[in-house]
């Protein structure tokens, strides 16, 4: 498993059928803080997981700053994005469930 995802969630989180995952936390604006880039890596393999033909939307903030840009754009893909406003980037992930041969980004 990837040192990415995070493991010790309750295990209705990693279940639940998300329509829609909005990431805003944990804090990234300082050194000390953890930032978000485990929270966009699990939010993606989540939407990916979900029960085949289903779709997942998912909202990430503050991608004005670097990790934020950067990491949604590799986990979430560049493919599956729908728009950005402001600081607030929307990806639309379809689920991989039942599609081994689909690539991890379109």
């Amino acid at each position: 498993m990837c040192q990415l995802a995070l493991k010790s969630l309750p295990s209705e989180v990693y279940e639940t059928k998300w329509d829609l995952i909005m990431v805003d936390a944990p804090t990234g604006y300082h050194e000390e803080a953890p930032g978000r880039m485990s929270a966009i890596y699990t939010s993606g393999m989540m939407a990916r997981n979900r029960e085949e033909g289903g779709e997942t939307d998912v909202f990430v903030h503050d991608v004005n700053r670097e990790v934020e840009d950067k990491f949604s754009t590799a986990f979430l893909c560049d493919g599956y994005m729908k728009k950005q406003q402001g600081r607030l980037r929307h990806f639309r992930i379809p689920s991989h469930r039942g599609s081994l041969d689909k690539p991890f980004c379109p």
